[in-house]
């Protein structure tokens, strides 16, 4: 039998992987706030830097009327689980944020980058740009 307190032989093959994952998605949040600046949206900016709280509200960009969650990862995402979390943590600590629309980006490397919104704001989004009822 194995002495407990042996280290193992190898090193783990994934050694900075979370380090490098929080990195990543760091990144993916100040380019989308480049970007939204660049769309007009002048004070953008990532919550980690503006807000805290927002920030704890799963929310990753301030200065925007839109409760965005940025994803820059290659597994699976559970979409309604974001989308409830948000929903749930700003009604308890932001809940003038309600009315902003839920959408969630999503870069897959190899794969591009997805928008990701329930079907009922892509329906306000609709009645906004064609002033339809």
């Amino acid at each position: 039998m194995k002495n407990k307190n042996e280290l193992p032989a190898t090193k783990p093959k994934y050694k900075n992987t979370g380090k490098r994952n929080r990195t990543a998605g760091q990144n993916y949040e100040r380019q989308l706030a480049k970007e939204f600046r660049d769309l007009g949206y002048a004070y953008c900016k990532t919550s980690r830097q503006a807000s805290r709280l927002l920030d704890d509200c799963k929310v990753d960009l301030y200065g925007i009327p839109y409760n965005v969650q940025a994803k820059n990862v290659q597994s699976g995402i559970k979409y309604k689980e974001i989308f409830d979390s948000m929903v749930e943590l700003l009604g308890k600590n932001m809940p003038e944020r309600l009315p902003f629309p839920n959408v969630i980006f999503h870069k897959k490397k190899g794969e591009g980058e997805l928008v990701v919104m329930t079907k009922d704001t892509f329906y306000e989004f609709i009645k906004l740009l064609y002033g339809t009822k």
